[in-house]
């Protein structure tokens, strides 16, 4: 259970991080070494800045591997019940079984981060080297492996140790007895049974909601009034993935309605439900990585159309063509960037979603045998899993839309509300297109290697499965 290759998908989201880390750690001192090379001066306090911008973004990342990280190690641990019951029959604790599963997260912790710092090295040395050899670049000598090159390494490793001491909580509740038993994930009503998750999950949300509104009342004084709301949204948005298994059955059972009248769909929908944990393991990641990417899009989208409310108001085409078009250019080039840079994190979320997906398919071979025995052919039973993947990232998308926007409008409001006017959401078309083409994507690619996989088993074999 515990060997580095089993928990293989946490390896990548390690290095992944690790690699973004790296390459955010070494991309002030370029920048900084290329001003100083063309002459300029005081340069402390754009490495301060863009240092601590780089740290913000390596946080969310960071926020988003590890939530990745624990559900990953979650599923794989519910695929494993019975191996688990099997060695605490014989004498095993749960309590050394979870102690030797936390020691993996540190190896799998260090071998994602050595990876991903020689990956990131290696990325930022190509980038300097094309940019130099095209002129974008002063030709001087750059710092590549800076003494902080250490620190993302450093937190990669304990975040992914940490995540799984959370993600590996479910083997202290093994019994023995689930040793005779087939099933691996609890039931709709023993997940909603938590009352520690129900009441942290709800806690957290109506902390950060409250702050939140404690913004929005500021925001007409001063533009300070961002910070109680940015607080505000990581705490409640802390509360929607810890809850998850709270918050994502009710979309998912919406979702699920759809089309409910075809009986591969409405049995598609009811898988969903029967197991919401899983379910909610394979949205939650997603539901972040579209969350980050819409709240940037719509704040900056507001930020925007708010200047050039302004720029218009300044009357009678007094600012000349190219001024107008040169602020426009700046925020399609902010955007490009922040996008960028929020994608990476996405990117993880999606690595998530693919591996939770994937590992679900697997660990449901006797499900799909037994549905072959009873009548469904194997057309059928690739159509059912493509459309409960599919079922589940539009649950995401939806809920992740809703969420992006909201904060999104709560930041741009904060920040510009003692400007004196009420702003309104803002949601660029073209990353809605992006964020649904690119999950509904996302849920074919995952499921459809792990389905035909399970249909070239037989259904005798696959029920003989344990």
């Amino acid at each position: 259970m515990t060997g580095l290759r089993t928990f293989a998908p946490t390896v990548l989201v390690a290095a992944l991080g690790t690699t973004f880390g790296s390459a955010l750690v070494i991309a002030p001192g370029i920048v900084t070494q290329a001003m100083a090379a063309a002459g300029l001066d005081d340069l402390a306090p754009v490495r301060a800045i863009l240092s601590v911008v780089g740290w913000l973004f390596l946080g969310i990342a960071l926020y988003v591997g590890a939530i990745v990280t624990a559900n990953t190690c979650a599923t794989i641990i519910a695929g494993q019940t019975r191996m688990i019951a099997l060695q605490r029959l014989i004498g095993a604790t749960g309590a050394t079984l979870r102690a030797r599963t936390t020691r993996t997260g540190l190896v799998v912790g260090a071998v994602g981060g050595a990876v991903g710092t020689v990956v990131g090295t290696g990325l930022s040395a190509c980038f300097v080297a094309v940019l130099r050899s095209t002129g974008f670049l002063p030709d001087t000598t750059y710092t590549l492996v800076p003494w902080e090159l250490v620190l993302p390494l450093v937190a990669v490793v304990l975040a992914t140790w940490g995540a799984f001491a959370v993600g590996s909580r479910r083997v202290l509740t093994v019994t023995p007895l689930q040793a005779l038993s087939s099933t691996v994930e609890p039931s709709h009503a023993d997940v909603r049974s938590g009352r520690a998750r129900t009441v942290w999950a709800v806690l957290l949300m109506t902390v950060g909601a409250l702050l939140m509104v404690l913004g929005l009342v500021l925001s007409p004084a001063t533009p300070a009034a961002v910070l109680p709301a940015a607080l505000g949204g990581f705490v409640s948005f802390a509360g929607v993935a810890i809850g998850a298994t709270i918050v994502m059955p009710p979309v998912l059972q919406l979702i699920g309605r759809i089309g409910s009248r075809d009986p591969v769909v409405l049995l598609a929908g009811r898988n969903a439900m029967r197991a919401p944990g899983r379910s909610s393991r394979a949205t939650i990641g997603l539901v972040i990585g579209v969350t980050l990417l819409v709240t940037f899009a719509v704040a900056l989208g507001i930020m925007q159309h708010v200047v050039e409310t302004q720029m218009a108001a300044m009357g009678d085409g007094s600012l000349p063509a190219d001024a107008v078009q040169a602020q426009r250019d700046f925020f399609v080039q902010l955007n490009a960037v922040v996008s960028v840079i929020v994608g990476f994190s996405a990117v993880i979320a999606a690595v998530g979603v693919v591996n939770a997906l994937a590992l679900g398919v697997l660990q449901r071979r006797r499900e799909l045998g037994l549905l072959r025995v009873l009548g469904l052919t194997g057309a059928q039973v690739r159509r059912m899993i493509v459309t409960e993947a599919v079922q589940m990232v539009v649950a995401a998308v939806v809920t992740g839309l809703v969420l992006g926007t909201l904060y999104g409008w709560v930041g741009g409001q904060t920040m510009l509300g003692s400007l004196g006017t009420v702003v309104t959401p803002v949601l660029p078309p073209l990353t809605v297109a992006v964020v649904v083409v690119g999950a509904l994507v996302l849920a074919v690619v995952a499921t459809v290697a792990p389905v035909r996989r399970a249909m070239r088993v037989s259904p005798t074999e696959a029920l003989a499965v344990d």
